[in-house]
């Protein structure tokens, strides 16, 4: 049986990791499933991190560690990491194969904005993501005209996610991002479609979608990567590793969202203890 590790930076991919116990309707390929998250200390995430090689070496490091697992395969659920993983990929091998969120999110992207001519693409990200500029110079090679691509950097709102998703924090960010939103166009788009380039923002999606109804007339739908990444295999199986404790708030809050649909997250989530030699990181 095939094991599939599913990796983010925090708990954003644990809405990837749910499609793993939904049967559905296609045949799936049964696997064992490990959560691994990559977020390297209480103190710094991979958006604090110095440089774009001081991120390639630590994600280095957690794919290094990943091999005690022997894993088949890893999915990157991460944006960021994926963006990471591009660049690290130039010099490192890992030992197993890799798959990134990034490529599944531009076909999607990229058929949205197709099917729909004149209209405008939104991503929505980490800062790290949204600097990268890779979304939209994908979007580009692929044919659609640069001005019809924008991108949102929306720092700290992911760690406010996992900690509780439904809080007044989490609604007044998102209502000032869209208010930022609006700024960034000289008119209303007249067909606006937002990406939710972070994994923790799917957790939101019905207030990404209020919000953004009351800014934009002509906003159209949402476009979620999770949607795409993880949906041919099918587990029974779940274990949580991380090197960190959870944010405060976060176990709690993630363990009531999954509980009723995916209670096996919830309980490997109440189960998990953190381990801080999962893989090395001396900063913070």
């Amino acid at each position: 049986m095939k094991k599939v590790v599913v990796c983010d930076s925090g708990l954003g991919g644990l809405n990837i990791a749910s499609h793993f116990f939904h049967p559905g309707t296609a045949e799936k390929e049964r696997c064992e499933l490990i959560y691994f998250n990559a977020y390297p200390s209480q103190t710094c995430g991979f958006n604090k991190l110095t440089s774009e090689r001081e991120q390639e070496e630590v994600f280095r490091d957690v794919l290094e560690s990943m091999k005690t697992f022997k894993p088949d395969l890893c999915l990157i659920a991460c944006n960021t990491l994926s963006i990471v993983f591009e660049r690290l990929k130039k010099w490192y091998t890992p030992a197993f194969e890799v798959a990134g969120i990034v490529d599944a999110a531009i076909d999607s992207m990229y058929e949205t904005l197709r099917n729909n001519p004149g209209s405008s693409m939104l991503i929505l990200g980490t800062k790290s993501t949204v600097e990268s500029g890779v979304y939209a110079e994908k979007l580009v090679e692929k044919g659609i005209a640069r001005n019809r691509i924008k991108g949102l950097a929306c720092p700290g709102l992911a760690t406010l996610l996992e900690s509780d998703p439904e809080s007044p924090a989490v609604q007044k960010e998102i209502a000032q991002y869209a208010e930022k939103a609006a700024e960034l166009f000289e008119e209303a788009p007249q067909k606006l479609f937002c990406a939710l380039c972070c994994t923790h923002f799917g957790f939101a999606s019905d207030l990404w979608r209020k919000e953004f109804r009351l800014r934009f007339k002509g906003f159209d739908s949402l476009v979620n990567p999770n949607d795409l990444l993880g949906n041919e295999f099918y587990t029974e199986e779940f274990t949580y590793l991380s090197r960190i404790d959870f944010f405060p708030g976060a176990r709690e809050a993630m363990c009531s969202y999954f509980g009723k649909n995916t209670p096996q997250i919830t309980l490997g989530l109440q189960r998990a203890e953190s381990d801080p030699a999962l893989f090395p990181f001396s900063r913070g």
